[in-house]
């Protein structure tokens, strides 16, 4: 459950939570019927095991990861915050959080002539004006 009352640092945890859900989220594609080139690289030199969960010569299945209620929950929260979000800081939240999280030093290439502590001043701004609006407006206006 999100609670009504967040920090910064809550928030940024949560941005983390919900890169990481992004990352095993399944794909809105058909997979069965579109293999990519990837899967035929990897068929070709390790082969498929019996169980279709392992490659050849292999005892034990690959883990599956599976994601729980509270983790998607979070995912679709920071999407909802980030589309209510002004454009300036949701170009910063986005660019360290997804795909995957960037460190302060490699989104100072993005803004190239700040620094990364600069960086990191515009990041935690910007999840503390998305805070601001989500204590101002309530959490029924970010989940309609």
């Amino acid at each position: 459950m999100i609670p009504t009352k967040l920090t910064v640092d809550q928030l940024d945890n949560y941005f983390q939570t919900a890169t990481y859900v992004e990352r095993y989220m399944p794909s809105p594609l058909n997979i069965k019927n579109k293999r990519t080139e990837m899967f035929y690289i990897i068929e070709k030199l390790y082969g498929i095991g019996k169980d279709k969960d392992s490659y050849k010569n292999e005892e034990k299945p690959k883990m599956k990861i599976r994601l729980n209620g509270e983790q998607i929950q979070i995912y679709e929260f920071c999407l909802l915050l980030l589309l209510k979000a002004e454009e300036k800081d949701r170009d910063i939240i986005q660019l360290r959080n997804f795909p995957h999280k960037r460190s302060f030093r490699q989104l100072k290439r993005f803004f190239l002539p700040i620094s990364h502590e600069q960086c990191r001043i515009k990041y935690y701004n910007a999840l503390y004006d998305l805070l601001k609006l989500y204590h101002l407006k309530g959490r029924a206006y970010f989940l309609k």
